[in-house]
């Protein structure tokens, strides 16, 4: 079992604190508003590039949108950005996107005031956008990002109209040699124009599982403080592995904090005590709270009936193509039980027995906890197992479901 160490003694003693001030009542309530106050750490993304270079699919893409979509950014041909537009994430409203208007327009000359105009200071890092040919407008725009001592990560568009052209073009196409071809065609111009080298993404916005998209989503996550790593990764739909990754890494954190929340109650509170091991040991578990959380995490892995219904009507498939997907997956999606129900039938059967047997383990590695917890270490063993364990299975089970998506998707191209 996973031993999750991102949080920290004060944030114990907070929980503490509280608790001793104000009682029990709201504690549940107090642990979520932290939680949703880690998720909604705000992240602003400046998305920049010459008129044309599908600035709005990207920012459309990663939101998890398509054009038709309410709240999409507008697709098409030409100057379609006037002002710097924002966009806000569906699910974080603190998370925007900013549509910058191209560079080098009558209204947006190729001068030191693009950058003030667009409001460079508010970013926290640029996404720069380029199709197919790295430009002189290119290099100005990263030299002057480059400038403001900001990130930016170069992100080369259309790879899908390159891959056509060359394969009707070339006697002996390949792929492997044509994304070689433009990345060194990149490269180069990164030298010729005085620039660090940095990677190149190759991606199609239409395809998330194709070429550089994981890696970009990887990447950005990676090159963020943690606050708003956790922020980002809350957001995004499970769009690859190492989002799904990322988001597990997240939600152990969450774990942890309900747990403890757990123990806190389960020492303070006389909630209807569940026996276990024939009766020797009894638990005192807020299902209410342990149920909330278990229901966050199917949201975040793209699980819960809504989403699973959404992604089937994008992929034109059946929700019922998702649950044959996910027949060997986890206990709780092969039940079709209420999450409650499952967890009250999990706590009585062997595995909450498993989790109480695993109380010095589990207390263990969490000695800087332990004075909060006197009282209440059955609970917080069996609710830190339990959702740990929910996590791990929930990941895999978020694995086969893109497993499938990448399936159905590359069966509608062949």
């Amino acid at each position: 079992m996973d031993k999750f160490e991102d949080i920290s003694q004060e944030e114990v003693d907070e929980i503490r604190r509280h608790v001793d001030e104000h009682g029990l009542s709201d504690l549940p309530g107090k642990v979520q508003e932290k939680m949703r106050a880690w998720r909604n750490i705000p992240l602003s993304v400046a998305v920049v590039g010459e008129s044309g270079v599908g600035k709005s699919t990207f920012i459309n893409s990663v939101r998890g949108l398509t054009a038709d979509d309410e709240g999409s950014a507008a697709v098409g041909t030409g100057d379609t950005t006037q002002e710097p537009t924002v966009y806000r994430h569906p699910y974080n409203e603190k998370l925007v996107f900013w549509d910058l208007p191209g560079v080098g327009t009558p209204k947006f000359p190729q001068d030191k005031s693009y950058l003030e105009r667009v409001g460079y200071s508010k970013y926290d890092f640029f996404l720069l956008l380029s199709d197919d040919r790295f430009t002189s407008k290119d290099i100005w725009l990263a030299r002057e990002i480059e400038s403001l001592k900001k990130d930016y990560f170069f992100i080369r568009t259309k790879i899908d109209d390159a891959m056509e052209n060359a394969e009707d073009s070339e006697h002996n196409f390949s792929e492997g040699r044509v994304l070689e071809r433009i990345k060194n065609n990149c490269y180069d111009n990164f030298k010729a124009g005085q620039l660090a080298q940095r990677a190149v993404y190759c991606i199609d916005c239409y395809d998330k599982h194709k070429w550089d998209y994981t890696k970009l989503m990887e990447d950005i996550l990676v090159s963020l403080p943690e606050l708003k790593r956790n922020a980002l990764v809350l957001s995004l739909s499970p769009l690859t592995k190492g989002v799904i990754r990322h988001k597990t890494r997240a939600l152990k954190r969450r774990a942890t904090m309900v747990a403890l929340t757990s123990g806190i109650q389960g020492a303070c509170t006389s909630l209807i005590p569940i026996p276990l091991l024939g009766g020797a040991i009894s638990l005192s578990l807020d299902i209410a709270l342990l149920a909330n959380e278990v229901t966050f995490y199917l949201e975040q892995y793209g699980l819960d009936d809504d989403s699973l219904q959404k992604l089937s009507s994008r992929t034109n498939t059946t929700v019922d193509y998702y649950k044959d997907a996910l027949k060997d997956g986890s206990a709780i999606m092969a039940s079709r039980q209420t999450v409650k129900t499952f967890l009250m039938n999990t706590i009585k059967s062997q595995a909450g027995e498993e989790a109480v047997k695993r109380i010095p383990i589990e207390m263990s590695r969490f000695v800087p906890f332990v004075n909060a917890l006197i009282g209440g270490s059955a609970n917080f063993a069996t609710a830190f197992y339990m959702l740990i364990k929910m996590i791990n299975d929930l990941e895999k089970d978020a694995m086969k479901v893109l497993d499938a998506i990448i399936h159905a998707t590359s069966s509608e191209v062949d």
